[in-house]
């Protein structure tokens, strides 16, 4: 981050200060009092479960030059109080995003938006400066704290947008003020804030309400609601995706189980070599060589690059264990995604295919029949083990007989996994991250 006065905190909140006797510059912005406070501006925030104002003097204690508060606090170190400080937080890194003239990528959809964020970052990073969201830091607390690792240094950022109700793309893209736009997907993750897929779309489309003037949008032309983005651009958008009708079209050849061959159409020369399992990964691959083809890449460096991507951690990662092959899906789910994964997973090539599947999310009143959908889906593929955890889940697991088996405790699953596994098998573990699967991974990698 670059340095900010307290002159600029004050306008861009419009706070009252309080105990300041001086100017004071800021080097980094902190909302937890337990790291990063140093020469920080500590923003208290409060939640359902904390209140960041009962920790302004620690921070304070810890390095931190002053602090936002929405009350004054009864110590005398410098405050700047203000109406909201989430709403401050926000003000504080619109206006400090407007300070520099570097490229702005936005990235929203139901799937894929952490894998094209991560992929675009590694294959912009051959040959330019690139700062991201950290993990999923993507919501009004995520975005913002991710727009400070911007720098004078900065040449791309590449930062994805997550929402679930209306009005959170509207504000979180008044915050990021993007140059290009790339809607990944319209799925089912969320459905339960919404009527329809129509509702989602609708929110998803609010992202380009704050597209720069001479923008670039980036649309899944194979999602069915692609002409309803369309109706909402001021420019004509790109279409990419495996439909021939694209502008930038891709074709998938050589699945083998662990990688495929992506062929993009025009570039008979070059095939790339995508190192995932999982074939849905071919969006945010063709997504990711459009943008790094567009900021000058070389598409033959572009091939090298992809091929080295690697998948971060409860998103499709594999680990070899004792003979034991371990697919690591843990991180979220959602219909789109969960059917999918499963139907890749059959391909696998094991001595017995073992689904470990945690319950979806966020569905509301369309929970149990999407469950039901994915127990059909589950029955047909004819795993030989099927383990569910969470509520409706246990759906999935009654639809497949005796090879099916449910568990309320996480802990009872991991433990009940460890010993019935067999060298040879092959393991999938996806579900939403409520079902907190990642511990079912840990415990049979450890």
């Amino acid at each position: 981050m670059e340095p900010v006065s307290l002159r600029e905190i004050l306008n861009w909140t419009e706070g009252y200060p309080l105990h300041i006797r001086n100017e004071l510059f800021f080097e980094n912005i902190s909302t937890d009092s337990r790291s990063g406070c140093r020469d920080s501006l500590f923003i208290a925030l409060k939640g359902k479960n904390f209140d960041g104002h009962d920790f302004a003097y620690q921070a304070i204690k810890a390095g931190a030059r002053a602090a936002v508060v929405s009350r004054a606090l009864r110590y005398e170190f410098p405050q700047i109080v203000v109406r909201d400080t989430i709403k401050a937080l926000g003000d504080i890194a619109r206006n400090y995003r407007r300070r520099f003239h570097c490229s702005i990528i936005g990235i929203t959809g139901s799937d894929g938006k952490t894998t094209t964020k991560e992929m675009c970052s590694h294959l912009l990073s051959y040959k330019l400066n690139v700062c991201k969201n950290q993990g999923n830091f993507n919501n009004e607390i995520g975005l913002p704290l991710s727009i400070f690792s911007i720098t004078e240094k900065t040449d791309v950022g590449v930062f994805e947008l997550g929402m679930n109700g209306y009005g959170q793309l509207k504000y979180l893209g008044s915050i990021l003020q993007p140059d290009i736009v790339i809607i990944t997907s319209v799925g089912y993750a969320h459905i339960g804030f919404f009527e329809s897929r129509a509702g989602i779309a609708k929110a998803k489309s609010e992202i380009l309400e704050n597209i720069s003037v001479d923008g670039l949008v980036l649309l899944n032309g194979d999602t069915d609601f692609f002409r309803y983005f369309e109706g909402r651009t001021i420019f004509p958008p790109v279409k990419a995706g495996m439909n021939r009708v694209n502008d930038f079209c891709g074709m998938m050849t050589d699945y083998d189980g662990e990688s495929f061959v992506l062929q993009v159409e025009g570039w008979e020369k070059i095939k790339f070599r995508i190192m995932s399992w999982n074939g849905s990964i071919v969006y945010p691959a063709l997504f990711s060589i459009f943008i790094a083809d567009y900021f000058g890449v070389p598409r033959n460096s572009i091939a090298k690059l992809i091929q080295d991507f690697i998948l971060i951690g409860g998103r499709g990662i594999v680990k070899e264990h004792n003979g034991i092959r371990i697919i690591d899906e843990s991180y979220n789910a959602n219909p789109g995604s969960m059917n999918m994964a499963l139907n890749y997973f059959a391909m696998q090539k094991a001595k017995r295919k073992i689904a470990v599947i945690g319950a979806m999310a966020e569905l509301g009143k369309w929970s149990r029949f999407y469950h039901k959908k994915i127990a059909k889906t589950v029955r047909n593929l004819k795993f030989d083990a099927v383990f569910t955890t969470g509520q409706d889940a246990s759906i999935i697991s009654e639809f497949c007989g005796q090879k099916g088996k449910h568990f309320e405790n996480i802990s009872d699953l991991a433990q009940f996994l460890c010993g019935f596994v067999q060298e040879g098998d092959a393991i999938l573990i996806k579900g939403s991250r409520i079902n907190k699967l990642e511990q079912v991974f840990e415990k049979l990698t450890n």
